[in-house]
Parts: C-alpha cells; sequence; structure tokens
C-alpha cells in the first residue's frame, strides 16, 4: 500500500468507502450482511487500508455500527474513521455526534464532514450553531480534522469554504458537467 502525508498523519492512498456493503437480500432496505462485511473490512486492514469512510444515514445508521464493531478488534492508532453529519437526516448535531460515537464505538472521529452542502441548505449549516459545535468538539479532541461534502456550486462552495480555515473539503466534481 503507498501511503501519503495528510497534515500531521499518514494515510493510505486507498480508503474504504463503508456505503455499499453486502447484503442478506435485494433493494436499498436490504440489512447489511455484517460476516461478509467484516470480512472485507478485515481485509482492506491486512493490505494497509487506513481510511475508512462512513456516513451516518448509509444504511440507516447500520454502516457506522458494522464499520464499528468491525474496527473494535483494531488498535484505534492504526486507522483513521470519517464520518458524516446531514443537517437533512437529523438537524440535531450534539445527538446525532453522540450516536455516532456509540455506533463507532469510539471516542473520536478522525475525519469530520458536514455532509452534502449544496445551494439550498447552506443557510441551514451556517445558522444551525452545528459548525460551532463541532469546533469545540475538535477543540476537545473528539473530532482530529474538520471539513464539508460538497455538491454546490462555485458560488456556494466558496461562501462556505471562506467560513473559517476547514482542515479538507471533499467535493463530488462530474469533470465533463459541474452542475
Amino acid at each position: 500500500m503507498e501511503y501519503k502525508a495528510f497534515q500531521d498523519i499518514q494515510l493510505s492512498r486507498l480508503g474504504m468507502g463503508n456505503m455499499r456493503l453486502p447484503s442478506k437480500g435485494e433493494g436499498p432496505g436490504a440489512p447489511i450482511d455484517w460476516e461478509k462485511a467484516h470480512e472485507i473490512i478485515d481485509y482492506a486492514v491486512q493490505n494497509g487500508i487506513t481510511y475508512f469512510d462512513t456516513a451516518y444515514v448509509y444504511n440507516g445508521g447500520e454502516s457506522e455500527r458494522c464499520l464499528g464493531a468491525a474496527m473494535k478488534k483494531y488498535p484505534r492508532d492504526t486507522f483513521y474513521l470519517a464520518t458524516k453529519f446531514n443537517i437533512a437526516a437529523n438537524p440535531d448535531y450534539e445527538a446525532v455526534f453522540a450516536e455516532q460515537l456509540e455506533r463507532l464505538q469510539t471516542d473520536r472521529i478522525d475525519f469530520y464532514l458536514l455532509h452534502c452542502l449544496m445551494d439550498g441548505n447552506i443557510d441551514r449549516y451556517l445558522e444551525s450553531g452545528a459548525i460551532d459545535y463541532f469546533l469545540k468538539q475538535k477543540e476537545l479532541g473528539r473530532i482530529r480534522y474538520l471539513g464539508f461534502s460538497s455538491h454546490a456550486s462555485v458560488e456556494t462552495l466558496t461562501r462556505f469554504a471562506d467560513h473559517h480555515a476547514w482542515d479538507f473539503a471533499q467535493l463530488q466534481v462530474n469533470y465533463f458537467d459541474w452542475s
């Protein structure tokens, strides 16, 4: 595995997304097959992957639970967890964050993202108090790096990026058609 420096850590160049884990059955509501998912996660760890991404809404929250259970057997300082807060899914950011720590069975989240910033929700994120709350969690060591993911226009992206010095941003970009 190749690794790349990010601020003060080394990340595997390949990470594992946990949005589409193996399921028992067909369709979007089918439950995760935890045994198969853990086999894949274990394989990733054994082959040097150190970055594991999930979100509050993935698989109705089961992605965070499954990933947390899988990673429990590894020393906490050997991998990095990324998860996301989506204001549209549940605006109670304090409750969501507490639940995410519980689901992931950890005392900190390495990469925390305000999820799915779009032109229609920027004001909701900026006015909700969530950013200040998550900055406080960062000060307390419960978040290592704070960032956001965006599907927004350039104008909205610029406005949000200028809000403060974010640690990182995750952009979903279509090279052929930005909009």
